[in-house]
């Protein structure tokens, strides 16, 4: 098991700047990859070059560096359309997975009655928009936050317009069983959008093989730069939506506004109004190039192992309570989230005393998900998230530190 996960983690280390960094006199340990990831050099180096050799704007200036600009910004969105399975017609590019997710509370025109299915547990951001956007029906979940999949189907009325899942939970890494949702979900006529934060940077994803209808991802939980990321839709769904801004570059050439219309360019680019996140864009583009090149198989398989022995190694400290510890390998990714019973300490008290101790980054609180910490009758949690850099060694110091604490 500790080759499965050294081997390739040995490979990958050497090619992040951050995990070189000291904090005091501990080697740094980043294990708050769920928040956000660390960036490869590959990607550093494509944000660098843009801004160093072809800083411009995208499909304006009729020159060089306004080619090549806008040469790399469409490459990076064939890329991240690629990763997933999609056209880049499908893709349009936003600020990240919240304002996906958004876009299509918005363009869907909810009425009051009009129900929207989701798991209780799910982050803020696949909650609160339907608190606003139609009527909320959360899934059932059950005490550690896994949501009752086999209650979707008598969920679904003849008032749902729209499930909508998280492909990956951000506080018990449990893997959604998104194909069955969306069997049953269609079999009913409803569309299905899948969030797919947690999961883009740690499963491999096709949405034709899924048949989600929409999915939200955002670029830098997945080694990219912050302030990008997509929203996938179904042509046809794309093509009926209202436009939700307005302003340069979405806009058909060759017509005289000032005259009393315009037409909108074709969708995507008919959403995407104003100069983009040029810079971000092609980081995201190359961190999908980079994830290739180190292979989501392999990715995965590091995965797998590390979830085994993160998840034995917390179970195995007196005072801890790991959430969800009993789901398969296989239906999870490597994410732990834990509660320390320390007396007299807070979870986050717990968090920072891994960090000023032991140099170990987790995060702590309820990760905007106060429903399902209610439903555990938990007032905060630790959560720990490796990747594909972490080795056994950072995990072991995590062990040490949290059996330290935990006393």
């Amino acid at each position: 098991m500790t080759h499965a996960i050294d081997g390739l983690a040995g490979e990958l280390r050497g090619q992040f700047p951050l995990l070189s960094r000291k904090l005091g006199d501990d080697p740094l340990v980043f294990l708050d990859n769920a928040s956000t990831t660390p960036k490869p050099r590959a990607v550093i180096d494509a944000v660098v070059a843009y801004y160093e050799r072809s800083t411009a704007n995208v499909h304006r200036g009729v020159h060089t560096l306004g080619e090549e600009a806008s040469q790399l910004y469409d490459d990076a969105r064939r890329e991240i359309a690629s990763l997933i399975g999609a056209t880049p017609g499908e893709i349009v590019l936003v600020r990240g997975t919240t304002e996906a997710i958004n876009f299509v509370a918005n363009a869907m025109k909810l009425g009051d009655e009009d129900e929207v299915v989701f798991p209780a547990s799910e982050h803020h951001a696949n909650w609160i928009p339907w608190r606003i956007h139609g009527k909320p029906v959360p899934m059932p979940i059950d005490d550690d936050g896994v949501p009752r999949w086999e209650s979707l189907d008598g969920l679904i009325t003849s008032k749902t317009k729209l499930v909508s899942i998280g492909h990956v939970s951000n506080v018990t890494g449990a893997i959604a069983p998104v194909e069955e949702v969306v069997r049953i979900a269609h079999a009913k006529g409803v569309p299905v959008l899948l969030d797919a934060a947690q999961s883009i940077s740690h499963l491999p994803i096709d949405v034709a093989k899924l048949g989600v209808d929409f999915l939200a991802a955002s670029s830098h939980k997945a080694f990219g730069p912050s302030g990008v990321g997509i929203l996938y839709g179904k042509k046809d769904f794309l093509s009926k939506c209202p436009l939700y801004q307005v302003g340069g570059g979405m806009v058909s050439l060759n017509e005289d506004i000032g005259v009393g219309g315009f037409t909108p360019r074709d969708v995507p680019f008919k959403f995407e109004a104003g100069t983009p996140a040029i810079e971000a864009t092609i980081g995201f583009g190359e961190a999908v190039r980079w994830m290739r090149r180190v292979g989501m198989a392999r990715i995965r398989e590091h995965d797998v192992a590390m979830s085994r022995y993160l998840i034995d190694g917390l179970r195995a400290i007196d005072g801890v309570r790991v959430l969800a510890a009993d789901l398969p390998l296989e239906r999870r990714i490597a994410l732990a989230t834990f509660v320390v019973d320390a007396p007299a300490m807070t979870q986050e008290n717990v968090a920072r005393a891994l960090c000023d101790m032991f140099g170990v980054c987790v995060s702590a609180g309820f990760h905007c998900t106060h429903v399902l910490h209610a439903r555990a009758k938990l007032s905060g949690t630790v959560r720990a998230s490796p990747h594909v850099f972490n080795t056994t060694a950072e995990i072991d110091r995590l062990l040490e530190g949290v059996r330290e604490i935990a006393g």
